[in-house]
């Protein structure tokens, strides 16, 4: 598997641990399957479901049939991960207190993979397999947990002849974790301080992870 550009992300941004890069998918669940099949650039929204075999990683997912990414896809795609990401005041700087030398930024979290790709028309083994499996995934742990079993006979295969696979095997992975890392310790307390008392939809979000990388590093 190959890593990322070496001059972009810079590498104090850059998220090369492969178990913990593969955690933020699984967590994620979701996520935009981009392809330029045909030389017309299509992004969907879809559910991953994320299978390792050795060193191989894997993202399935399913399409609507009468979405025409599929019928264009090419050979290969990218998938996006975003995670919690904020926008990042200057005053919340010591550097803009002390000698104005700030300005604004935002921090994120965000995930890449690139590989080629191949789709499952029609394959009602492969589908099953790949529904059961992603139900099972986000269902584990519910007090209820639904299962394909529960539907009435032939509901699911009713719906699923509405529907084709897709299969992401991955040949590279970019892991961008942009929070801060640049600046000096006073700077980054200072965005944490910041942003645990934004209201601002992700920014608290983004508070903690800035506050576990700072005590992972401090120990």
């Amino acid at each position: 598997m190959t890593t990322a550009d070496p001059i972009y992300p810079p590498p104090s941004y850059r998220e090369t641990r492969r178990e913990t890069i593969i955690a933020f998918i699984r967590a994620a669940g979701f996520g935009q399957l981009i392809t330029a099949g045909g030389g017309t650039p299509r992004a969907t929204g879809v559910p991953f479901l994320v299978r390792e075999t050795g060193e191989t990683l894997v993202l399935e997912a399913h399409l609507q049939r009468g979405n025409p990414q599929w019928r264009a896809i090419g050979e290969e795609a990218l998938a996006l991960f975003q995670g919690p990401h904020a926008y990042v005041h200057p005053g919340w700087y010591e550097t803009k207190r002390r000698d104005g030398k700030a300005v604004p930024t935002w921090n994120y979290i965000t995930v890449q993979a690139r590989g080629a790709i191949e789709v499952f028309e029609g394959d009602e083994a492969w589908l099953r397999g790949h529904l059961a499996a992603l139900t099972g995934a986000h269902e584990a742990g519910r007090p209820d947990p639904w299962s394909m079993a529960d539907a009435p006979p032939g509901y699911v295969e009713a719906l699923m002849r509405g529907i084709v696979g897709v299969r992401l095997t991955v040949a590279a992975l970019d892991g961008r974790w942009k929070i801060n890392q640049n600046h000096p310790e006073a700077n980054r307390l200072g965005v944490i301080a910041g942003l645990t008392a934004d209201g601002k939809a992700g920014a608290r979000e983004m508070a903690a992870i800035m506050a576990a990388r700072e005590a992972e590093h401090g120990r």
